[in-house]
């Protein structure tokens, strides 16, 4: 077994293709697909099972996936720490975030990354709170910012700040001219939230239901700028952390009132994957991820307390 076609696997089972993974690495698909059937035969077991949407991996397949993501992570964080000694810090970090915390985080943050850290080649995941924990437990992303849940099994993970929830409004739409709006006036009020158990939904229905506010859930949508869409419309509004909608804020498409009466909360976390929490160059991403939130704080671009 060598490593590159250890690589070649771990894509394979991550894109759910051939063809894709055959893109991503540079290579021919009927050489990879050679590849992976030698690496078949030298195993003795069957990696993959295929279907009219691609592949998945057997149950031995799994088992090479699980334990070749951490074989694949030392390798990478020994490269790191061999560089580090050559005074280079470089290498590649997965890092995994929601698209709201995108919005506000990313750009800055990787500025302050290339040019601190030019050796450092950053590669992102996008994905609700829920899709990126998963990453984390299965080996996909090196560190997340993620919203905790009270489900959540991550236990390497440290706090980065607590934000508060807003009713999200057309500017056109009738929503008073009061800074803050009790929780039990949502109750009168058509809303468009993502569906559970996304963990935006779940704090929502978490804390009406601790008050005994029954909502009107009209609608059911999973993308961040089509709500936004829909609630510029003035037809429907929303609940959202103020850093999700800043730009509509400011061009006066959106209007927000903090929600209170319970004030509704949540914590954003920063998840280290264990295996991989000590490489030199995940450990700089992690002191710039802490120190670029401190900073957009500080400056009001994140609504939030540290």
């Amino acid at each position: 077994m060598e490593l590159l076609d250890l690589r070649y696997f771990v894509s394979i089972a991550e894109t759910g293709s051939f063809t894709k993974a055959a893109l991503k690495n540079n290579i021919a698909q009927s050489a990879l697909s050679r590849r992976i059937r030698e690496l078949e035969s030298d195993l003795g077991v069957t990696l993959f099972y295929r279907n009219g949407r691609g592949v998945v991996p057997t149950e031995a397949g799994e088992t090479l996936l699980a334990r070749g993501r951490v074989v694949l992570a030392d390798v990478e964080s020994l490269r790191q720490e061999l560089g580090q000694q050559r005074g280079v810090l470089g290498g590649t970090v997965t890092l995994g975030v929601p698209p709201s915390v995108g919005l506000a985080l990313l750009a800055p943050l990787l500025a302050r990354i290339r040019a601190e850290h030019p050796g450092i080649r950053m590669r992102v995941l996008e994905g609700f709170s829920g899709h990126v924990a998963e990453w984390m437990v299965n080996g996909r992303v090196d560190l997340a910012v993620l919203y905790k849940t009270r489900t959540s099994t991550l236990l390497d993970a440290e706090h980065l700040l607590f934000e508060d929830m807003y009713l999200i409004s057309a500017a056109n739409a009738p929503a008073g001219a009061a800074e803050t709006v009790p929780l039990p006036a949502l109750a009168d009020l058509e809303l468009v939230l993502p569906g559970q158990p996304h963990g935006l939904r779940l704090l929502v229905d978490e804390a009406a239901a601790q008050t005994g506010v029954p909502l009107n859930v009209a609608m059911e949508l999973e993308t961040l700028p089509t709500i936004c869409d829909l609630v510029a419309t003035g037809t429907i509004r929303t609940v959202l952390p103020l850093t999700a909608v800043q730009a509509r804020l400011k061009d006066g498409a959106l209007v927000a009132q903090k929600i209170v009466g319970p004030v509704i909360s949540r914590e954003l976390i920063l998840a280290h994957a264990p295996q991989r929490a000590a490489a030199p160059a995940t450990r700089a991403v992690v002191r710039h991820i802490r120190a670029q939130i401190e900073a957009l704080v500080r400056a009001g671009d994140w609504v939030g307390r540290i």
